[in-house]
């Protein structure tokens, strides 16, 4: 009560009188207010014990030439800093001098209530001595409250806040506490120690609330913003910055000292920032050590010294092993060999999701995992920029380390993607993108990739008097030479770049569901491709690539990059040395601007078996059909010599049996044209087979030339409609053959009649047409005879001009002329297809005489010439383009007719006919791609026999209709049935 009451009286006093202090002892029980504007002076300007000291409003000075404050031994001890005070304590001893200091077991709360400030200018801010949990100091920062010191001097380690054993430090929301020191050495911010004195029992905590403000600054050597030695936890919530400049100085330091750990969280809420920067050589954004624990969240890491790591997790030899996790946070360094992420020692765990980390520095890979540590990522971008930085280096001597990245990327623009030197290495992939500017995967002997230096971890530093007598080591020098096994895993993956496993090590690589766009050759010591696809970049200058391997397994898909020409024409290749290829993978073939051709020998080698490699039967397929020009490629395994058996060779023709009896002359190799040219090839001939039927012959056409004669209406209209089916092949490379049904409508008019007076009539008429022929296509592909190829479709419309002059009692000459317009399309039974679209015309004259055995049984031979001319445009496929070179066709035909009632027109008068046709030798090119020119042989000889009859209706009107059946004389294998019914009408 008399502790209130003089406090009381102190306030009323000191409102209206400012008091200068020439020092101040408080005792045991006291309570004492410093007013606005008091002002404390001496060497130690207060001493304090079991006391309560307050700060009230309004400006208050504390000068000291070797402690502000001292609390001593005791309990209860309360520095208190009420609601808008304003303190500033100098100290001005350049190398002890210390703002507030608390010795051990003082129990000392010091408070900074709502809106107070308390600046602290000196060698130390405020050190907060070690104290047995029974008794710790306190610090508490108030909502509004602003704690600043500025640490400096002469001396070697100025330090901004020391914490020892079981103390703890509070920075509320809305709180500011900061923290800066210059110049010296062990110049920390912040440091949270242990002394040797309570090692096991020793703990500190630092909490930063959300919502607070931490900002700590450095600028000497050794001098890192955030120290903690020890076991103890620090929470970081708020807004966060840290930022130091010297060399060696790190943003966080954890030294796991003793037993549990030691904990630090820094993860602002939401609206919140933390930030790490380091300027210095070798000041590292973290550095967590033996048994030390790290979690960020929301953070940023950034460091732009030489050797100065983002996150560097390390765990010496029989400790416990350091954990650091970091989500959503960015790491960035820009000096040499500052890695992103370093993960040291022995059980070392590091684990990022999100986030990024992104190097520039030369050599400065973006995370690095040695000795026997473990690294994982999730969902996090992770890329090296510098000269032979790599994104992830696996780097040991005979110590394990295992990588497990999920999502994200790796990526190194100037180096390879995964380095693994030395040790046994394990990489898991799980839908990540790794592109390597070189490399995606190199694995190599302990030392031949990265030089990593050894490390020598300090124990506490010489500012600490009770510092241990000796560092802890890593390990000795590394040895060098050791080789490496590395086993990678990739699910779902996307990999750029080569692969590359030195002599004297060993890869075990396994794709899942994986892309692998192969930049340059590789070597890998065993390949499962389970179903994955490994597609070699296109050839560069001429070069192309091999993958080669010790053993290959698996279901995927190797696409390799083929000049598709004649024999031993350059290509992508699979080696097998030593082992052997199982399973059933395709593989595709890219033409890298092969103009196709037919091999004669072994063909193009795409698989090489070395060193006694063996594949299994079933081990390679092609996963499409490989055409170029006019050949089908086709994937065959061994050769005509026993070295070759184990091989996988390209070939567009079918390599005869070897004849034991004579070996040296083996015969001649079959081509294998592709399902597509006979469709190709015939479809000028099958547009000709429609206009030869547009036009017929004169009888079939137009009826009865007596019918002509006799009618009282000399001016006719006259259509038919035509069907035919129609079987035929014809001589060539691919021997194409076509059997289908070709129908025709066609409708004419005579325009103009002429009787003479000597006994010729004149008709001169127009007339229209549609046809189209529909059917199959077989022929002479991949290296079978009549082998079924597709279809064929060919529309034709004409446009015709008839001239045909009569002799009443004996003879005619009948002369046409017809322009054809045509459209179609061939496709191939594998859905390969080209349109078609050209045009033609033909010409016609046919004369006929006749002889009367009798008066009603007329005979009449007959003969006609036909020519015509057929010009398709230039088209493509899917595989190549398709050049028609045009043509023409002459066709000649001998006929003789046989009818009955000849004359008389008003009755029926059946007929048959027998005709003799011959195509007079006619070849032609169909040019595929630049070189490749199938030809077929079109002339022929053949023969038709038909019946037909001519059938008045009425005076105007007469039905007409024949049929009949060809066949060919000369082994062309043609038959043809033929339909003809057509109706005349005169006026």
């Amino acid at each position: 009560m008399l502790r209130h009451l003089g406090w009381l009286a102190a306030c009323c006093a000191a409102s209206a009188y400012a008091a200068d202090y020439p020092g101040l002892t408080l005792n045991p029980g006291d309570d004492f207010t410093l007013q606005g504007n008091d002002t404390v002076n001496g060497a130690t300007a207060v001493r304090m014990s079991s006391a309560t000291l307050n700060f009230g409003a309004g400006p208050i000075t504390v000068n000291a030439t070797g402690t502000g404050i001292f609390a001593t031994n005791g309990a209860g001890a309360l520095i208190n800093f009420l609601p808008s005070s304003v303190v500033t304590l100098n100290v001005t001893s350049p190398t002890a001098g210390v703002g507030i200091l608390t010795s051990s077991s003082s129990n000392t709360a010091i408070d900074l209530q709502a809106d107070s400030s308390l600046t602290i200018n000196a060698y130390q801010g405020i050190n907060l001595a070690h104290t047995p949990r029974a008794a710790p100091n306190r610090l508490s920062i108030g909502d509004g409250a602003t704690l600043r010191v500025n640490a400096s001097g002469t001396g070697m380690a100025p330090k901004g806040l020391l914490i020892n054993n079981n103390n703890s430090v509070v920075v509320a929301s809305g709180g500011t506490l900061g923290l800066g020191t210059s110049g010296g050495r062990y110049a920390r911010a912040l440091e949270l120690s242990i002394s040797l004195t309570y090692p096991d029992a020793a703990a500190d905590k630092f909490t930063a609330a959300p919502g607070s403000n931490l900002n700590l600054s450095t600028t000497g050597q050794d001098s890192d913003a955030f120290y903690m030695l020890g076991v103890g936890e620090a929470l970081m919530q708020g807004n966060t910055d840290i930022h130091t400049t010297g060399a060696n100085s790190t943003g966080f330091y954890l030294y796991r000292y003793g037993a549990p750990t030691s904990h630090l969280l820094v993860a602002p809420h939401a609206g919140g920032h933390a930030t790490i920067l380091t300027e210095g050589q070798g000041s590292h954004g973290l550095w967590a050590i033996n048994g030390s624990q790290a979690e960020f969240a929301n953070a940023s890491l950034q460091t732009r010294g030489d050797e100065a790591a983002g996150l560097y997790a390390l765990t010496t030899i029989g400790e416990t092993a350091t954990q650091v996790r970091a989500a959503d946070t960015a790491i960035a360094t820009a000096g040499a060999q500052s890695y992103g992420v370093l993960a040291q020692g022995y059980g070392t765990d590091v684990a990022l999701t999100r986030g990024t980390v992104a190097t520039s520095g030369a050599q400065a890979h973006a995370v690095v995992v040695a000795g026997e540590s473990r690294f994982s990522a999730d969902g996090t971008a992770i890329q090296a920029q510098g000269d032979g930085a790599m994104a992830l280096l696996m780097s040991s001597d005979r110590d394990a380390q295992t990588a497990t990245v999920s999502g994200g990327s790796l990526r190194s623009l100037r180096g390879s993607a995964i380095g693994i030197e030395g040790g046994t290495a394990r990489v898991e992939l799980d839908g990540t993108a790794v592109d390597g500017a070189t490399n995606w995967l190199h694995v190599a002997d302990s030392g031949a990739l990265a030089v990593l230096r050894d490390v020598t971890v300090p124990g506490r530093d010489p500012s600490q008097t009770d510092a241990p007598a000796f560092p802890a080591i890593l390990h000795g020098t590394r040895a060098a030479g050791i080789a490496a096994t590395a086993t990678v895993v990739a699910r779902n993956a996307d990999l750029t770049g080569a692969a590359i496993t030195e002599p004297g090590n060993t890869s075990h690589v396994t794709l899942i569901d994986t892309t692998w766009h192969m930049t340059g050759s590789s070597t890998i010591t065993n390949l499962v491709n389970d179903p994955s696809l490994i597609d070699f970049a296109a050839p560069q200058g001429g070069a192309y690539k091999t993958l080669t391997v010790g053993n290959y397994s698996g279901d995927g898909t190797i696409a390799l990059n083929t000049y598709l020409g004649a024999d031993d024409s350059p290509s992508d290749k699979l080696v097998i040395d030593g082992g052997t290829a199982s399973g059933s993978s395709k593989l595709r073939i890219k033409n890298t601007g092969g103009p196709g051709a037919a091999t004669q020998a072994q063909g193009i080698l795409v698989v090489d078996t070395r060193n006694g490699g063996t594949t299994t039967a079933t081990a390679f397929s092609l996963s499409e059909p490989v055409v170029v020009g006019a050949y089908d490629y086709q994937l065959y395994r061994g050769a005509q010599t026993p070295e070759q058996e184990q091989n996988w060779y390209l070939r567009s023709a079918i390599l005869p049996p070897v004849d034991p009896t004579n070996p040296d002359q083996p015969g001649e190799p079959i081509p294998t044209y592709r399902p597509e040219t006979p469709g190709a090839v015939m479809a000028p001939e099958v547009a000709r087979q429609v206009g030869a039927r547009m036009l017929d012959t004169f009888h079939d056409r137009m009826g009865d030339q007596y019918a002509l004669l006799n009618s009282a209406q000399r001016k006719a209209g006259w259509g038919r409609v035509i069907g035919q089916r129609l079987t035929q092949r014809w001589d060539g490379d691919v021997e194409p053959r076509f059997k289908g049904n070709i129908w025709i409508a066609q409708a004419g008019a005579d325009m103009l009649e002429r009787d003479r007076d000597d006994g010729l009539s004149d008709r001169l008429g127009l007339f229209g047409a549609y046809g189209q022929a529909d059917g199959r296509v077989d022929g002479f592909v991949q290296g079978e005879h009549g082998k079924q190829a597709g279809k064929l479709r060919v529309e034709a419309y004409g446009l015709g001009l008839y001239w045909t002059r009569l002799k009443h009692t004996n003879w005619y000459w009948d002369n046409v002329l017809m322009g054809n317009y045509y459209t179609g399309r061939s496709r191939s039974d594998r859905g390969v297809a080209a349109s078609l679209e050209g045009w033609g015309f033909t010409a016609s004259s046919e004369a006929g005489y006749s002889f009367f055995p009798r008066h009603d049984i007329m005979l009449q031979p007959q003969a006609q010439l036909v020519y015509q001319y057929t010009s398709l445009d230039d088209t493509h496929d899917a595989y190549s383009t398709i050049r028609y070179h045009g043509g023409g066709a002459l066709t000649g035909r001998i006929g003789l007719l046989l009818q009955g009632n000849a004359d008389q027109p008003e009755r029926i008068r059946p007929y048959a006919r027998i005709n003799l046709w011959h195509r007079f030798s006619h070849g032609e090119s169909v040019s595929f791609g630049p070189s490749d020119s199938i030809r077929t042989e079109y002339g022929s000889t053949s023969m038709d026999l038909r019946i037909g009859l001519a059938a008045p209706l009425n005076r105007q009107t007469e039905l007409y209709a024949s049929a009949g059946y060809g066949f060919d004389l000369d082994g062309n294998q043609r038959q043809a049935y033929y339909g003809n019914i057509g109706v005349r009408y005169s006026w």
